[in-house]
């Protein structure tokens, strides 16, 4: 193929990508390592009131000669990421010494532990999900490939409606049948079991990862079996007449066939784990346990700080690329051998 027919082939998804991907990662990552703040001048005014005109001094935004906000930005550094890994103490100038020490590492101590208990949820939601759904998914893959073709129309577009939906409404669901007076609590309940699945950590981060193998599942099975349409029927048949049990046509013939599947899924499964948010809102609003991309939520709304928010965009970004590389790099390899 001609050099210049690859470039107008590929060239609209090149910028498409520039533009959609890494345009949006190069300025989060600028706003991370800058900082902008109004700047004030003081200034006096008269206030009326019943006794008369008051001078007050107050402090107002400056404005410029177009009548636009006067904004002072400077360069921090790495400022931002220190203070979302909790390594960056500040010490509040009206306290003593003592106490600055005291205050500053409880603060310190806080902003640690929130990170790391959001990037261990993350973590744990990940890696737990991750298996569920590829077994499940290729359960249930195995299971609709040997259903009757008038049933494997309505079993399919049933499969997959935990996927269609929208994650809000999804999370929604659980939260409905889990919540005190819902339908789950009130099954256990003839049994004698009373569980607060909304009041307690534990249940909370449960709920959240169900949700998780729940909806993801469906996108594992549909890539699955569509992979099962296209196995070599020579080969099981081959395999059939060496006398081959159907677990060892499983394994060494179906399989082998579907590893690159496997991985693909595993692949866009843990980009979407890793940015694991909607749940993490709906079910608990971060009461119990938050996630990575929920932090990032919390310091922009909370915090009002589109700064430090980009900084732990950055950072999450940074953990999916740790998590994806060992797999891209295998692939790599295991393409090169079998080039």
């Amino acid at each position: 193929m001609k050099t210049s027919t690859l470039a107008r082939f590929v060239g609209p998804s090149v910028l498409l990508m520039l533009a959609l991907m890494a345009l949006p990662l190069v300025v989060t990552f600028y706003l991370s390592v800058r900082n902008c703040a109004l700047e004030m001048e003081v200034v006096k005014e008269q206030q009326s009131g019943p006794f008369g005109a008051v001078e007050v001094v107050t402090q107002r935004a400056k404005v410029g000669p177009d009548g636009k906000v006067l904004r002072s930005c400077q360069f921090v550094g790495l400022e931002y990421f220190r203070k979302v890994l909790g390594v960056d103490a500040v010490e509040p100038l009206s306290a003593p010494p003592d106490a600055q020490g005291d205050a500053a590492g409880a603060a310190d101590d806080r902003r640690s532990t929130e990170f790391q208990g959001a990037l261990k949820f993350t973590l744990l939601y990940t890696l737990v999900t991750t298996p569920f759904i590829l077994v499940l998914g290729f359960v249930l893959a195995l299971a609709v490939n040997r259903v009757t073709l008038q049933l494997k129309g309505f079993v399919i577009s049933a499969s997959l409606l935990p996927f269609i939906i929208t994650p809000v409404v999804g999370a929604l669901a659980i939260k409905w049948l889990f919540r005190d007076n819902g339908l789950v609590p009130y099954f256990l309940s003839q049994f004698g079991v009373s569980v607060f699945w909304m009041a307690e950590a534990w249940s909370a981060r449960l709920l959240i990862i169900l949700y998780g193998i729940w909806h993801v599942t469906p996108f594992a099975f549909i890539v699955l079996y569509a992979g099962l349409q296209s196995v070599p029927q020579d080969s099981l048949e081959a395999a059939t007449i060496d006398g081959a049990s159907a677990w060892q046509k499983l394994r060494y013939v179906t399989l082998p066939h579907l590893s690159p599947l496997l991985v693909f899924i595993t692949l866009i499964h843990l980009m979407d784990a890793y940015r694991v948010f909607e749940p993490v809102v709906v079910l608990t609003q971060g009461a119990f346990t938050t996630s990575v991309q929920y932090l990032t939520y919390f310091i922009l709304l909370q915090e009002n700080n589109p700064y430090k928010a980009s900084a732990a965009a950055v950072l999450t970004t940074i953990g999916i690329a740790v998590l994806l590389v060992p797999l891209l790099v295998k692939t790599w390899k295991e393409q090169r051998r079998g080039a």
